[in-house]
């Protein structure tokens, strides 16, 4: 005859008498480890001076006005002088696009920052910008020349453009 009770208990069987624990099949708890080392956080270069930022803007300033009107005046020959002036601003901003957006994400510069060795890096971590960091700042930056007429009426100090939509133009030797 076969004893029941006392045989051998299968072991994941729950004998009635033993606590059972919460969640039999749970990982157990997980605690960080004291002597690992924290993850580095990036190091992010400082920010290029102002008369460097000036520069490599009038430089592309310069580019995007020359190819936008050379551009036109290929695009519009033989128009009206109002159709002509469309022309003018839509390749104006298409190439002012194109030069600031798609330069920044493609080669974390443009061309007036490439001659002057620096590049656009996120504020975060240095690393590439991203793409609607760069249109943000696009679009900031075609605010900046119409609005400083307005900042000087009322006397604001600072720039609200130096660290805008998370990037920084940065020295190239500095990311290596």
């Amino acid at each position: 005859m076969i004893d029941y009770q006392h045989q051998q208990q299968h072991p994941y069987q729950h004998h009635p008498n033993q606590q059972q624990h919460p969640l039999p099949y749970a990982y157990p708890p997980q605690y960080p480890n004291p002597n690992a080392n924290p993850t580095p956080q990036p190091v992010v270069p400082e920010a290029i001076g102002d008369e460097r930022r000036m520069l490599a803007a009038a430089v592309d300033g310069t580019i995007t006005v020359v190819g936008g009107l050379g551009l036109a005046l290929q695009l519009a020959d033989d128009k009206s002088v109002g159709v002509f002036w469309a022309y003018v601003a839509g390749c104006v901003f298409g190439i002012s696009f194109v030069h600031h957006v798609l330069g920044a994400v493609v080669f974390r510069t443009t061309v007036g920052k490439f001659l002057l060795v620096s590049r656009v890096v996120r504020d975060a971590d240095a690393g590439r910008p991203r793409f609607w960091q760069a249109v943000g700042r696009w679009l900031l930056g075609l605010t900046w020349l119409p609005m400083q007429p307005v900042r000087s009426l009322i006397g604001a100090e600072g720039d609200p453009y130096e660290d805008a939509c998370g990037l920084r133009y940065v020295r190239s030797r500095d990311l290596r």
